[in-house]
């Protein structure tokens, strides 16, 4: 009989945190029989099993020293062992108990009896018993005698007699704590789904453990790397949507400004979904978040025009680097291309009269090259003088204006100088013109004695007479757009200092234009970083979201010099900005940024190539099987940068009542939901 003291003792060593989880409705399975370091070998059988609710592949067990008692589980030490479920593992005695079972089912079958008939209950108790191969995750401890604080330790820092620990499967609010941990109470959390273990769900429907909620720290994914892997339809637009919302809702939670650009190739962020009427864009207003698309004419004051103007004087640079970049990624091994993207476009000096001609001559032709590959305005206009149209100025000789001029055509197109050798014109298609004319002439094509660049023209002149190289780039047609006042990447970097969502529609572009456009974004956002950060001031914290990665910044791609992406995996972290990349392989992606990614959400790969290259990192390998048996939509292996371990998560739906959520957060109405929504 149990003293009072003894009451009063097992009362108290009851509450402690780890006896407390215990003692939370978890279910004892059974007990260690054999212990290493790495490795934990579990005893039980049918009847606990089915008591518990079953026991998943990959599922979670508690191991804990102690015993049971009228006032609840205690334990002899406070620490207790997380094991994962890795398979089934033979008992010492199995081949008796195959031999048995073999009989059992003979003798069931030729005498048309059940199993229960044809055995004792002795026999039957041995027939059900069965044993777990665990690997062994780590420890979890108090940090004090008595402390209500809980440590993790990735490993065990003793082996003791096995027999001395039970073992437990842990209820739905105990499971919870596991996926979420460490949860210390920090206000950053946000559920992101649910854990789920194994495709078949109907075990963990009854026992209640398929609503054990999962909850991230949302600092993990801001400003650090996060791949998204999986095939196509198992959910990663629905994870990044997810995640997404999550950051703007927590930036608004806590008045931060946390920008976030998306590159979208498809186009599925940047519209409303018409099945379900979700959509990203619906999170805030045009003062919070923005799409950028090609063709867009400011009907919607949401949706901002994808492109600049290549015919705005003030972007010169920008357009010839737009156009070098196309002409260069497809010709780049040809002589009159290398010449051709070697013209050094800085303005010189006017007083330099011959560095200016040679300039202003080489600028009118790359201006009318673009006329001729079909860029069209109807004026040249100076945004960086607000001037709406503007004249194109250059030197010229009266005898080529006269001879210009007397063609009926052409009569009109330039304007003839109040003095000196200086002309006008206004329009493209007087560049055009000009260009066309004066290349077949020849004149302007030569060297010239006094200028250091020697014949720039002539070096257009060449591209004039390549359909090639107007192929490539009228590619960038696209990008071009009278209606732009700012160029896109000095608007998208505005939109990250004022914390706003960026989506950049790359659907509807051909050619060059989404790999250029999305290049020349990343690139401007990381030059404007690095001024901040040389200036010693504050970094601004932002998230690069990529759909299709592997079409940016494949395996074997340029070195870091030359390659945006990998300049963001290497210089992200001391810039504040976070990598949200998803795609289908694994193998596709660089290693050096795979080595650097600090969240890791993992869905249905059908190849063990993809699974075995993700066996490489954390413990993968693990899951590597189930990842390509089960084809569940949203069902996904989750480490995150504050996680001790993988976490098996079915990831929430992106629906009405996240999306209102976050807009109550920002201060909006919550949006009036028209429809039944239909679930995963």
């Amino acid at each position: 009989m149990t003293s009072l003291l003894d009451r009063a003792a097992n009362k108290t060593k009851s509450l402690s945190p780890l006896a407390t989880l215990i003692n939370k409705g978890c279910s004892p399975i059974g007990g260690i029989y054999q212990l290493d370091y790495t490795r934990a070998l579990v005893l039980t059988d049918d009847h606990r099993k089915g008591q518990a609710g079953g026991v998943p592949l990959g599922g979670y067990l508690l191991a804990v020293a102690g015993k049971a008692t009228s006032e609840g589980f205690t334990l002899d030490d406070e620490e207790m062992i997380l094991l994962r479920v890795r398979g089934t593992a033979p008992l010492p005695h199995e081949a008796d108990l195959v031999q048995t079972r073999l009989a059992v089912v003979r003798d069931a079958t030729n005498s048309e009896q059940t199993f229960d008939d044809v055995t004792d209950d002795l026999t039957l108790d041995e027939l059900q018993q069965s044993a777990f191969d665990c690997e062994v995750l780590g420890t979890f401890y108090a940090l004090q005698q008595g402390g209500a604080t809980l440590e993790f330790g990735a490993d065990i820092d003793n082996v003791i007699s096995a027999a001395r620990y039970q073992v437990f499967l842990p209820s739905a609010e105990v499971l919870s704590w596991l996926a979420s941990y460490p949860d210390s109470g920090a206000d950053d959390t946000l559920p992101l789904g649910v854990v789920r273990f194994s495709s078949t769900r109907r075990r963990a429907q009854v026992s209640g453990t398929d609503q054990a909620e999962v909850r991230v720290h949302v600092g993990d994914f801001i400003s650090r790397k996060t791949a998204v892997f999986g095939m196509t339809r198992t959910g990663k637009s629905n994870t990044i949507k997810t995640l997404v919302t999550a950051v703007h809702r927590y930036a608004s939670t806590h008045g931060e400004r946390i920008g976030q650009v998306i590159f979208d190739p498809q186009g599925e962020y940047a519209n409303v979904n018409q099945q379900d009427g979700t959509g990203l864009r619906l999170l805030g207003t045009q003062d919070t978040v923005r799409v950028y698309r090609f063709g867009a004419d400011g009907t919607d004051p949401q949706v901002l025009p994808l492109g600049m103007n290549f015919f705005d004087l003030a972007y010169l640079d920008a357009a010839t680097s737009f156009v070098n970049a196309s002409v260069l990624q497809q010709y780049g091994s040809y002589a009159y291309v290398k010449n051709f993207t070697s013209i050094n476009w800085e303005e010189p000096p006017k007083n330099n009269k011959a560095e200016w001609t040679t300039w202003s001559r080489a600028r009118l032709g790359f201006y009318g090259l673009l006329a001729l590959c079909d860029f069209r305005s109807p004026y040249f206009s100076d945004s960086a003088n607000k001037k709406a149209s503007t004249s194109l100025e250059f030197t010229w000789k009266k005898d080529d204006y006269d001879e210009f001029n007397a063609v009926e055509s052409n009569r009109g197109l330039v304007s003839p100088p109040t003095s000196g050798a200086t002309y006008r014109l206004q329009t493209p298609q007087a560049a055009r013109a000009v260009t066309l004319f004066m290349a077949n002439k020849g004149t302007w094509n030569t060297s010239s004695s006094n200028a250091s660049d020697p014949r720039p023209f002539g070096f257009i002149a060449e591209v004039l007479n390549r359909a090639s190289a107007k192929a490539a780039i009228r590619t960038l047609t696209d990008f071009h757009t009278a209606h732009s006042e700012q160029r896109v990447e000095e608007q998208v970097w505005e939109d990250m200092v004022e914390g706003r969502l960026a989506i950049v529609d790359l659907a509807y572009g051909s050619g060059d234009a989404p790999r250029i456009i999305s290049e020349n974004v990343v690139n401007h956002i990381l030059n404007e970083a690095n001024i901040r950060f040389r200036a010693n001031a504050e970094n601004v914290r932002l998230q690069v979201v990529v759909e299709e990665a592997h079409n940016l910044f494949e395996r074997g791609a340029k070195e870091t010099a030359g390659n945006p992406w990998l300049r963001l995996s290497k210089e992200a972290a001391k810039y504040g900005i976070g990598l949200v990349y998803a795609t289908q392989e694994v193998t596709s992606v660089d290693q050096r940024i795979l080595s650097n990614t600090s969240n890791w959400l993992v869905a249905h790969l059908n190849s063990d190539n993809e699974t075995r290259e993700l066996s490489h990192y954390y413990d993968y390998k693990t899951w590597a099987e189930s990842l390509r048996r089960c084809e569940d939509v949203g069902f996904v292996r989750m480490k995150t940068y504050s996680g001790k371990y993988i976490v098996p998560i079915q990831i929430s739906r992106f629906d009405h009542d996240m999306i209102n959520q976050a807009r109550v957060a920002a201060g909006l109405t919550p949006l009036i939901v028209h429809q039944r929504e239909e679930s995963v």
